[in-house]
């Protein structure tokens, strides 16, 4: 594990104020995509549950799940069906979890996700103002 890692887990462990999330900003390597709303499987083992994300970058992901991770171990996300992407639970806070892709997902790849994500977003949203 490097120093990041070292780093998230003593943070996951002790927690942070609210100071530290403009810190974390600053660290990102990448810029991250919106996902709010967006529901993917999460996969440990046998185990499969839902991740909400909240957002999602080439290299990482955040977001909200029930299912029990800790900080070190490896789970695959359905980020596209049927293919899963490993990734590192990084940092875990209460429900909401810090992942590390494995191997990169491909700019191409996430643009088209996101924009899938938000024409999906927009189109419940035109339905829930049409009620």
């Amino acid at each position: 594990m490097g120093m990041d890692g070292w780093t998230n887990g003593l943070r996951a462990i002790i927690g942070g104020d609210a100071d530290d999330d403009d810190d974390a900003r600053d660290r990102r390597r990448e810029s991250r995509h919106d996902f709010c709303g967006h529901k993917v499987i999460i996969r440990q083992r046998r185990t499969l549950g839902i991740l909400h994300l909240k957002n999602v970058s080439s290299r990482g992901a955040c977001g909200i799940t029930d299912m029990p991770v800790a900080v070190g171990s490896m789970v695959f996300l359905e980020l596209k069906k049927p293919h899963f992407y490993a990734a590192e639970v990084l940092w875990v806070r209460s429900l909401t979890i810090g992942l590390q892709l494995v191997r990169p997902v491909k700019s191409e790849m996430l643009e088209k996700l996101h924009a899938t994500h938000l024409s999906a977003r927009e189109e419940r949203e035109r339905k829930e103002m049409a009620l």
